[in-house]
């Protein structure tokens, strides 16, 4: 008798097991395809040999000089192609970035706010040795992982227990902070001997006769005429000018490379008000667990989207209890151009955010008591320019020794912070690639094609989770032949769960690592005992009416 109830135990026990263990196969390649948490060991593994000849890089920004790093431990020279002069002096270097007195003129966020995501973190230590010592010595801080985000006017729970109390670290700088520590790191002669920076500017291409699907040399235009240089490998860089496809059409390869390219605008904007504080002012200030003590995050406050398309934050920046501490208020939304520029303003926009608890009472006192030191305030406005994404993965042909990293590929929504660990995925697609193959040889026909497929699968993700958001706004312009219906399921999912991660330890792990882009995957969110949560918490909200 008790045999068919055996069988069905039996049966039900083997279905469970395979269901699990597909789904961790499932998760374990996700990891690979969709994240560089795999390909992050493989930076600290040096080659024997290397390419002969030089790689070229086709811009000096963050996204350069991370390829020039990378590309050191597989060629026997590199050459930085950046057309500021003043990048390629001391000023471009310099250990206090905040005595450097000019700015990137094509960089329109080089004076803002910037976070720093663990994953960005990770890379940059595995790729500079001293990058801790660095920081150090820019008063740069080092810190847990923990932004101080607030959903609606309450924390969400950061997984701190998950990790016995020590939450990955990450760093707190702003673009100019970072961008200036990095080319200081990467153009240090004595760790990078091979990496050389020049002023000049790429204007072209030359197709290899001798090799179909190759390229032979780049053009570059400097102060005493036109350079032809011979690459190995060329690597664009120039952001979102997009420089490479031109020179490629006009070399011959991809005609209809244009046409690869899909793109909405947000229409988004933010201020970003930059302070100094006094170190007196430091002691007095109300930020809980004190302000010389917090790692970076002061607040970040994130309204219900469906009510408000606004976002408040403070970011400490570089200093010292000596020479005092700068910090940024950032203020920004979708369809908003009338942002603040002073405490007056900042105060008041921050009051009109849409939350279901008070903000807290400190976070008042502490905008009051900047007033002290208000003379120092200096703001920048942006409006956030339109994401991209050149699908190059689906190009009919081009060089097999050219390929394009960062904003040259794609640009992402600035507020998910994604835009520096964007290029750092590209890089680590590059490295893993270069570190299998052999070196004796030239870069094989396939080089080309294999790198944008493996970094099309890491930038996915990031432009799908960008578009759900911006989409939810009305304002926002979509993409030729899409509505903002696009991802509303993804909206309601993310919003439920932020609702259930204030209580929920759970659901904040979740959006803690997603957030981090540290060992997540899509699917993650989709743990059924999560999909539980979820679900029970949208039915209980629709029985309240909400």
């Amino acid at each position: 008798m008790d045999s068919p109830l055996i069988f069905y135990l039996s049966a039900f026990t083997s279905v469970c097991v395979v269901a699990v263990s597909s789904c961790r196969l499932l998760r374990r390649r996700l990891l690979s395809v969709e994240t560089g948490m795999n390909d992050l060991p493989f930076l600290s593994v040096k080659s024997d040999t290397k390419f002969p000849g030089t790689a070229v890089v086709c811009g000096g920004s963050i996204a350069g000089l991370l390829t020039a790093r990378v590309c050191h431990d597989h060629f026997e020279r590199v050459l930085i192609v950046e057309p500021e002069a003043w990048l390629s002096t001391e000023g471009g270097r310099l250990v206090n970035s905040r005595s450097q007195t000019q700015a990137r003129s094509r960089l329109i966020q080089y004076s803002s706010i910037q976070a720093n995501l663990c994953f960005l973190y990770a890379g940059l230590s595995a790729l500079f040795s001293n990058f801790d010592d660095a920081c150090r010595e820019s008063d740069i801080s080092i810190a847990p992982g923990d932004y101080s985000v607030n959903f609606w006017g309450t924390y969400y729970k950061v997984p701190y227990a998950q990790y016995l109390g020590n939450l990955p670290k990450t760093f707190y700088a702003s673009r100019k902070a970072l961008e200036t520590l990095i080319r200081r790191l990467a153009l240090n002669p004595k760790s990078f001997p091979n990496v050389q920076q020049m002023v000049g500017t790429v204007v072209g291409v030359t197709a290899d006769p001798a090799k179909p699907g190759y390229l032979r040399q780049v053009s570059v235009r400097t102060q005493d005429g036109i350079l032809d240089i011979d690459a190995a490998l060329v690597v664009d860089c120039t952001g979102p000018t997009q420089a490479g496809l031109k020179w490629l059409q006009r070399a011959g390869f991809g005609t209809s490379l244009n046409s690869l390219t899909i793109s909405f605008d947000a229409k988004m904007h933010y201020s970003s008000c930059r302070m100094v504080v006094s170190p007196s002012l430091a002691k007095r200030l109300p930020v809980p667990g004190g302000f010389d003590k917090l790692g970076g995050s002061i607040i970040q406050l994130f309204p219900d989207m469906r009510k408000d398309g606004t976002y408040f934050g403070c970011l400490k920046d570089v200093g010292n209890e000596e020479t005092g501490t700068e910090i940024f208020l950032c203020c920004g939304g979708w369809g908003i151009e009338d942002l603040p520029r002073n405490l007056a303003g900042i105060r008041q926009y921050a009051a009109s955010i849409h939350v279901t608890q008070p903000i807290p009472g400190w976070v008042w006192q502490f905008l009051d008591m900047l007033e002290e030191v208000e003379d120092t305030l200096t703001c920048s406005l942006v409006r956030v320019p339109a994401s991209f994404w050149t699908h190059l993965e689906n190009a009919p042909s081009l060089p097999a020794n050219w390929i394009a990293i960062g904003d040259s590929v794609s640009r992402v929504n600035p507020l998910l912070s994604q835009g520096c660990p964007k290029a750092l995925l590209g890089v680590l697609s590059m490295n893993t690639l270069l570190y299998k193959m052999d070196k004796t040889k030239a870069i094989p026909a396939n080089f080309s094609r294999q790198f944008f497929n493996a970094q099309a699968g890491k930038i996915k993700q990031l432009w799908e989770s960008g578009k759900a958001l911006d989409y939810g706004r009305s304002t926002t312009e979509p993409a030729p032949g899409e509505t903002l219906e696009v991802g509303s399921f993804t909206r309601w999912f993310m919003r439920h769960l932020q609702l259930l991660s204030l209580t929920d330890d759970q659901a904040g792990s979740i959006i803690w690592h997603s957030q981090m882009m540290l060992n997540s995957t899509s699917i993650d969110a989709l743990h059924p005992v999560l999909l539980g949560k979820v679900l029970w918490l949208a039915v209980k909200l629709w029985l309240k009416g909400e």
